[in-house]
């Protein structure tokens, strides 16, 4: 029975692990993920910086003075 496991266990590998184009997607994932994460983070925080300025300069032109 363990005879079996380890050959299954090989061949599980040997389709996987080694196999180039399953490397090839794999690395790809862990390439893409984390920088599609960080560019929503990214772009969410540019977008806010965006509307805060708008609404300085905006401020800016129109003030609030109280009489």
């Amino acid at each position: 029975m363990e005879f079996l496991n380890q050959e299954v266990t090989q061949e599980f590998l040997r389709l996987t692990w080694r196999n180039p184009a399953f490397m090839a997607i794999a690395i790809a994932l862990i390439w893409i993920i984390p920088q599609l994460l960080i560019r929503r983070v990214l772009s969410r925080n540019y977008e806010k910086k965006k509307l805060d300025k708008q609404k300085e300069k905006i401020g800016k032109l129109y003030p609030k003075t109280f009489k």
